[in-house]
């Protein structure tokens, strides 16, 4: 049976680790949910919000926007915050044939100076605040959807040295990562960043906004780190928990594959087939460079 928790078709996703690693992931069936704040990538997931952009930056790109608005109104403003969306309406009726000269200089003179409210920056810091206190609860789990990444077993496993370790999305038993998303990779700044990008948020009905905020700049890095092919699970810290990492358990039936690096040392091998057999379906595996330079898994022990 489907579960209801699943938002892809994938059957399975890979975890890089070096070996130390991977001895406490499966002593202990556990994996490291980790805050955006720890990051290796200090752009990946914006570690605050507007930086260098203040009260009057936000308040004269608003109003700029509204202008535009009212000179090329849209068709459809359901998708508008409600207080916008009646201020744009009233407008187009008021002015059916378009907006008089005069009213397009009072809101172009509102640009060059624009009205702050009493409490706009007290906002702003409160805003700040919310989102650092975001990404300290925020729990992430980062994984990849392929096991032959040479990049992948270089940067994230100790130099080919390490382990990957393979996972199955098992409807059953309602696995986490039925819940994973891929990541967007782009090098277009997040809305966040600006008082553009601001202006815009403030046009977007709460509840798209509120979807972008806690979940959409969570699923973005840039480009240069497309290789990763990576898919991102989210959930938050538990209550009164303390630090920046959770250490999660998972089924022990969901351990599909452990993959031993290309550089693997072999003598520790004995010690993987020990830990492996907590694990009822999980096999063991070896990746191995090919001539042409591409890697290649091959089963050592079937379960």
């Amino acid at each position: 049976m489907r579960s209801p928790y699943r938002l892809h078709e994938r059957s399975s996703f890979y975890k890089y680790m070096p070996f130390s690693t991977a001895e406490i992931v499966l002593q202990n069936a556990s994996l490291r949910w980790s805050s955006p704040l720890i990051f290796n990538d200090p752009f990946d997931v914006p570690r605050e919000v507007i930086p260098d952009v203040n009260e009057h930056d936000i308040s004269r790109a608003l109003a700029q926007k509204i202008l535009l608005e009212l000179k090329n109104p849209r068709p459809d403003t359901s998708q508008l915050n409600s207080g916008i969306r009646y201020l744009l309406e009233f407008y187009k009726n008021y002015f059916p044939f378009g907006l008089p000269e005069e009213l397009i200089k009072k809101q172009t003179e509102l640009i060059l100076n624009p009205p702050v409210g009493e409490g706009a920056k007290d906002a702003l810091t409160g805003f700040r605040n919310y989102w650092d206190n975001t990404l300290r609860d925020r729990r992430i789990l980062c994984l990849s959807e392929s096991p032959v990444i040479t990049s992948m077993w270089n940067h994230y496993a100790d130099s080919y040295k390490g382990i990957a370790l393979e996972f199955s999305c098992l409807d059953e038993l309602d696995s986490a990562w039925l819940l994973a998303k891929p990541v967007k990779y782009t090098d277009e700044k997040p809305l966040t960043y600006t008082a553009e990008g601001m202006a815009e948020l403030f046009f977007m009905d709460e509840e798209i906004v509120k979807n972008y905020i806690n979940e959409d700049i969570t699923y973005i890095k840039t480009l240069d780190w497309q290789y990763e092919k990576e898919w991102r699970v989210s959930t938050h810290k538990r209550p009164l928990q303390e630090g920046l990492y959770s250490d999660l358990t998972f089924n022990i039936h969901e351990l599909k594959t452990i993959i031993l690096g290309p550089m693997f040392d072999m003598d520790k091998l004995p010690a993987i087939n020990e830990l492996s057999e907590k694990y009822p379906l999980a096999s063991v595996s070896s990746a191995t460079i090919t001539r042409s330079g591409l890697i290649e898994i091959i089963p050592l022990t079937t379960n």
